[in-house]
């Protein structure tokens, strides 16, 4: 189910119409000359049955794109520096670099101007301001442009751009992910937008939260729980001052914590009387909580938490919606460390839609799990053989500061 399969033979062909009304093709996950990229220019070179179909000097080009990505990446540090002057139109980059590190470079300023936007809309609030919805609607309007354009970048950008405050990264990361989740799944632009937009904004009634009981490392007790659950109501109060806006946004905030088993809040909504958009911001939250670090929980790796979300299919979540999530993220998301059969220990620096379970990772770590001074990247599709002469494969992924790794100093955060 989390890997999936390419159909190659007339046999398969047959299964598919036995089982299936409908089947949808999509030619960017197909291979040899039944593949087509949505974009062409700096695209990678094709591999046709396994072989690729330009072969230079190997460990050369290995090295060199690794330290391509440590430019680019190194740029971010986790910091957000990129101040852009107002009214100058963003323009893309045009040299030769790949298409993810080009959206890298493009989208950063975005992601920036995202954080900005959402601290000046807390001194906003705490000043007794409205919300700037329309500023915020356009910069979800551009991240879904990015969304669009290279998913994996954008869900990259939200780790290379951590602060030390959970609020903000944690409204990015929801945002991000329920765009790229709506894309996966099909939905419009307009519905993608109204999801990247909601999770942005869902919990910014916290604001209104005591900050003691949002930062209690332990249990809440009742009265603490009913307290923290209200940020729902505050978050609906604050957007509703704002006449224009989105009442299907709203209706996508007012939803997001109820749960299929009809145990979420505040109305206790079950089974398909929760909002399809809404149910969808919920998951998404769930697990990209699960994969920060909180004040009462240590962030846990992508597989783990994928893990639990699926134990709790048709618990907390249809299950046919976490089916679809599973596949739409995958075991090892972009930017997630990984451990190898080798001991050497990687990250992931682009997905591989057909084989999900052999994406493309570079090693920063070696056996001794010392720094490699030398970071090299391994398609794993390929099936590149260790020192032992064993094809190389993952047997783990990992929480974000794995053997000691700074998320602050080291981009991989």
């Amino acid at each position: 189910m989390m890997q999936g399969f390419l159909v190659t033979t007339s046999e398969e062909i047959a299964a598919l119409q036995h089982y299936c009304r409908h089947v949808v093709i999509d030619r960017t996950r197909s291979v040899g000359e039944h593949h087509s990229s949505r974009i062409i220019e700096g695209d990678e070179p094709r591999r046709v049955a396994g072989v690729r179909t330009d072969m230079p000097d190997q460990e050369a080009e290995c090295r060199d794109e690794a330290s391509r990505f440590l430019e680019v990446a190194r740029s971010f540090k986790g910091r957000i520096h990129t101040q852009r002057q107002p009214n100058v139109p963003r323009v893309r980059p045009v040299d030769g670099r790949s298409r993810l590190e080009s959206e890298l470079l493009y989208s950063a300023p975005i992601v920036d101007d995202v954080y900005r936007a959402l601290r000046e809309t807390q001194v906003a609030i705490d000043a007794g301001d409205g919300i700037d919805a329309s500023r915020l609607e356009g910069l979800v309007g551009e991240m879904a442009q990015g969304v669009e354009r290279n998913p994996d970048a954008l869900m990259w950008l939200t780790r290379l751009k951590r602060t030390d405050r959970y609020t903000y990264d944690h409204a990015v990361n929801v945002s991000v992910h329920a765009m790229v989740f709506a894309r996966f799944v099909g939905l419009d632009i307009r519905s993608m937008r109204q999801l990247g937009l909601a999770g942005l904004l869902q919990d910014i009634g916290k604001v209104k939260v005591d900050h003691d009981i949002l930062a209690k490392a332990g249990p809440l007790d009742e009265r603490e729980l009913e307290h923290v659950r209200a940020h729902v109501s505050h978050t609906l109060a604050l957007l509703e001052a704002d006449e224009g806006f989105d009442p299907e946004v709203l209706g996508i905030v007012a939803a997001h914590h109820e749960r299929f088993d009809g145990t979420g809040y505040p109305h206790g909504l079950s089974g398909m009387r929760i909002p399809l958009p809404a149910e969808m911001a919920g998951l998404i939250d769930t697990y990209c909580a699960m994969t920060r670090d909180r004040v009462y929980s240590p962030a846990v790796s992508s597989q783990r938490a994928m893990e639990e979300i699926n134990r709790l299919r048709n618990i907390l979540f249809r299950d046919t919606l976490v089916d679809q999530f599973l596949q739409c993220i995958g075991l090892y998301p972009i930017g997630t460390l990984v451990e190898l059969s080798s001991g050497e220990v990687a990250v992931v620096i682009q997905q591989n839609q057909v084989r999900r379970l052999q994406p493309r990772v570079m090693v920063i770590l070696g056996q001794d799990k010392a720094m490699e001074r030398y970071p090299r990247t391994l398609d794993l599709l390929m099936q590149p053989d260790t020192a032992a002469g064993e094809p190389y494969r993952i047997v783990r992924a990992l929480p974000p500061n794995a053997y000691g790794i700074d998320p602050n100093d080291f981009y991989l955060a």
